[in-house]
């Protein structure tokens, strides 16, 4: 299997020729798109294995998802045996494919699955482009997010979080309402797959609903109008009847597995009071904090302000005559807005919530772009001569050039806890981690045998604490896990006060654990507790 150390400059060569190629062929127009499109993806895998044969957690995000697709090949509800906070239920379930194929669930495979998700997100962005402003624009355009998410090694465009399938879906949603806006298709099929698309957004993640609910309002717009100019209606029934099957379905399937009152309990409600962020006249101030937080993401912006400016002078400043296709522009700015109030609704400073942005951006310079698009060549430029930059200042410093050494983490590591409790369980059996360190989860492939694998809601003082305490002990009362770790202290996010927040803090969960585990030890300040029966 391949591995990377701390400084492959003949990988990192290949790279740079390869992605100087992908730049030649977008502006080269002999070249044939296919060639330009497959040489960049090409490149976006490429640049992507050192972090994904890096088989070691990045982001918490990234074990809270991976146990929850382990956990669905014992219990596969959502909601019953599943729950994933903020995350949607696709987010999850997209992790387990690859255990259908015969592979481990570890972070390789997830990265894998978000690899897949952004490349796809990219393709149909450049055939978004293509259909609005034309091949020549969508190829000068398009290379600028591909140079910036297959050279980035900031972590939060690296690692497979929860944005990455709604993008996709979001990118899914733009594709076909570029060809209905184009002619270029069958507008029923086109509306019916927006609305299908829009739908599904909801249950990946919660956040991108709003720019959802944008293009969904755009597709009525195109609906609207061909019924005002035809006199036909089917275009619009189709949009609404997409935008229904997939909550209808879901509605169905949480009402067969009785887990209905869980999804508006403690996805909706509960969500809700998680997303009490930051007022209306806040959004641009912590909109900036998240921003000055990446460099990569600050000269991705860069590269692309200058035709994003003249995009906004296009929508804002020229006469209405020259605006032949309303709903582009104006999509397109909703769409920038929509996604900055994403970034900003939580509250939190999370770097990974910006690839929300990268698909408005890149939208809004390519409608900006036909005004200057005979300096276009420097907007790339920008992108590789600061990655490039960047590279060889680390190489001739720290003869560093890549993040993610990989020679002796291709495998799961085992923390010494985890290396305890396998004495003790069986791969069948459930454990549960009080507090916030899902790794374990991961490294010893067990299933989590309490619907969140974390307690954080558990802990903190919110209006619905008391039911997240609930239903954490009656989730522990049926799965009768075989291990529990009280995970609070140095190893665990956001709770490490052991007396205040330990397992002893829920007298009666601690009861239950004293009457039915015994404590083995401490280790590396984890505690081990293992079901009697099991010694």
């Amino acid at each position: 299997m391949l591995t990377f150390d701390n400084s492959p400059p003949v990988y990192w060569f290949i790279g740079y020729a390869l992605a100087a190629f992908v730049v030649f062929s977008a502006f080269f127009k002999p070249i044939p798109t296919k060639i330009y499109l497959a040489s960049a993806i090409l490149l976006l895998i490429i640049m992507r294995l050192p972090v994904i044969v890096f088989n070691r957690e990045l982001n918490p995000d990234e074990s809270q998802m991976l146990s929850h697709a382990i956990t669905f090949f014992k219990d596969p509800v959502y909601w019953r045996s599943v729950d994933g906070t903020t995350i949607g239920p696709l987010d999850n379930y997209l992790l387990a494919i690859p255990r259908l194929l015969g592979f481990q669930i570890n972070y390789t495979s997830g990265r894998v699955m978000g690899l897949l998700c952004s490349g796809g997100a990219l393709l149909l962005l450049f055939y978004s482009l293509k259909n609005w402003f034309g091949a020549a624009i969508a190829r000068k355009i398009s290379v600028v997010p591909i140079l910036f998410l297959a050279f980035t090694q900031e972590v939060d465009f690296v690692h497979y979080s929860s944005e990455q399938l709604p993008v996709l879906l979001l990118a899914v949603c733009v594709w076909c309402l570029s060809k209905a806006t184009s002619n270029l298709g069958n507008l029923k099929s086109d509306l019916y797959f927006l609305g299908l698309a829009a739908g599904t957004i909801p249950f990946a993640k919660l956040q991108a609903v709003p720019q959802a609910l944008v293009l969904a309002a755009a597709g009525l717009w195109v609906g609207f109008q061909y019924f005002k100019s035809k006199k036909e209606s089917k275009p619009l029934i189709f949009l609404i009847l997409g935008g229904l099957t997939f909550p209808l379905l879901t509605l169905i399937w949480t009402l067969a597995f009785d887990v209905f009152s869980d999804l508006i309990e403690f996805y909706i409600l509960g969500n809700a009071i998680y997303a009490d962020g930051k007022g209306f006249f806040e959004i641009p101030g912590q909109f900036l904090r998240i921003f000055r937080l990446t460099p990569d993401f600050q000269i991705f912006t860069l590269a692309l302000i200058v035709p994003i400016i003249f995009a906004f002078y296009q929508i804002f400043r020229k006469p209405n005559a020259d605006k032949t296709n309303l709903v582009i522009p104006v999509t397109i700015l909703l769409l920038l807005f929509s996604s900055i109030y994403a970034v900003t609704k939580s509250g939190n400073d999370f770097i990974h919530y910006l690839n929300f942005c990268i698909i408005p951006w890149t939208l809004m310079a390519g409608y900006g772009l036909s005004r200057i698009e005979k300096w276009s060549v420097a907007f790339p430029a920008v992108v590789l001569i600061w990655f490039a930059s960047n590279d060889a200042y680390h190489f001739i410093k720290e003869r560093r050039l890549n993040a993610f050494d990989s020679v002796n983490a291709r495998t799961l590591a085992q923390s010494p806890v985890v290396l305890e409790l396998k004495k003790y369980s069986q791969p069948d059996d459930y454990m549960v981690v009080w507090g916030w360190q899902c790794v374990y989860y991961v490294e010893a492939q067990l299933a989590q045998g309490t619907a969140e694998n974390h307690s954080e809601r558990s802990i903190f003082s919110h209006p619905m604490q008391e039911r997240y305490k609930s239903r954490y002990l009656s989730d522990i009362e049926r799965t009768k896990p075989a291990i529990v770790l009280d995970a609070v202290g140095k190893n665990s996010m956001w709770v490490q006060n052991k007396k205040a927040q330990g397992i002893e803090s829920y007298p009666a969960l601690f009861q239950y654990i004293l009457n039915n585990y015994k404590l083995i030890g401490d280790f590396d300040d984890t505690r081990l507790y293992v079901r009697k029966d099991r010694l």
